[in-house]
């Protein structure tokens, strides 16, 4: 039965940098794929997601988890272990997992620290993804404790892990699937 891991996280946590190289370690064959893709596919009329978002925007949310999941089942129909990465929080997680069947699925939730997290976005040099989550006068470090709050809303299962400090091959290395077992 093919294997099908959904890597989740914070902005900057280092989700879409883990998912291939865990993809190549489960293979062959195995595959992956960052949810920024359909994100980034809604070119005309996207809604962000912000802490009071629009129903338009809750909307393109869920289309984007919905496609990883079809994409995730149709790789996984064809033999291949698969690797989604993305930031999928609360309640979508359990239904994002209601979608697969006959694989066996993995939840892994990187936790870096606020700072760690902070220190990684002004690395990028490019803009704030946290932007939208900022509060006028507020700081970088508050909104990433604002969007982190909403791991919460996570189901405590899976394998979370706390990847300060970590490279992205240390991370992979920290990855034990028993553990992640949704």
């Amino acid at each position: 039965m093919a294997k099908v891991v959904l890597i989740t996280g914070m902005q900057a946590a280092g989700k879409s940098t883990v998912a291939p190289l865990l993809a190549a370690r489960l293979g062959p064959p195995a595959a992956t794929l960052d949810g920024d893709v359909f994100y980034r596919g809604v070119v005309a009329g996207a809604e962000v997601m912000t802490p009071d978002p629009s129903a338009e925007a809750v909307r393109q949310l869920e289309l984007r988890y919905d496609a990883s999941a079809l994409v995730a089942q149709h790789y996984a129909d064809a033999g291949f272990d698969f690797v989604c990465s993305d930031i999928v929080l609360g309640e979508h997680v359990e239904r994002w997992f209601a979608r697969l069947h006959d694989v066996d699925p993995y939840l892994v939730v990187l936790v870096p620290t606020v700072e760690s997290i902070v220190a990684r976005e002004l690395g990028r040099g490019g803009g704030n993804a946290y932007r939208d989550w900022q509060q006028p006068g507020g700081s970088l470090d508050d909104a990433v404790r604002a969007l982190q709050a909403d791991l919460e809303g996570i189901p405590r299962r899976g394998l979370w892990l706390d990847t300060t400090g970590q490279t992205p091959e240390e991370t992979v290395d920290a990855i034990d699937l028993e553990k992640a077992r949704w």
